[in-house]
């Protein structure tokens, strides 16, 4: 990607259409290394709100991905076992409430989370 498309780009990122709410879903199966192609996918529809599950990543690794235009607004990772996960990064022009649903998680069974939109 060149240096004018990748500006164009961030631009198209930062512009939402607030007439309908969109959201996206995704199973990722591991974010690792994925998060160009992630955002590529989203470009050309840019959603208020991308969900993940199967992320793949610790609590503390989350803090090293970067999709740009979005805050992590809730996730659960697994603690005692590999893979697993649910993520949910809102676009930083969304203004937004996290629900702690972490007594009702248990790995490998019920992985959740949730946010409310303002």
């Amino acid at each position: 990607m060149d240096m004018n498309n990748g500006l164009q780009q961030s631009k198209k990122l930062t512009k939402l259409n607030s007439e309908f709410l969109k959201i996206y879903h995704q199973n990722i199966r591991s974010l690792r290394r994925k998060t160009h192609e992630l955002i590529s996918h989203v470009y050309s529809d840019v959603p208020h709100v991308i969900c993940l599950s199967e992320h793949h990543l610790k609590s503390s690794e989350l803090s090293f991905v970067n999709l740009e235009c979005y805050t992590i607004g809730t996730h659960f990772s697994r603690a005692l076992h590999e893979g697993g996960g649910v993520i949910i990064h809102v676009h930083y022009g969304l203004k937004f409430i996290n629900f702690d649903l972490s007594e009702h998680c248990q790995e490998k069974d019920t992985e959740i989370c949730a946010i409310k939109i303002k």
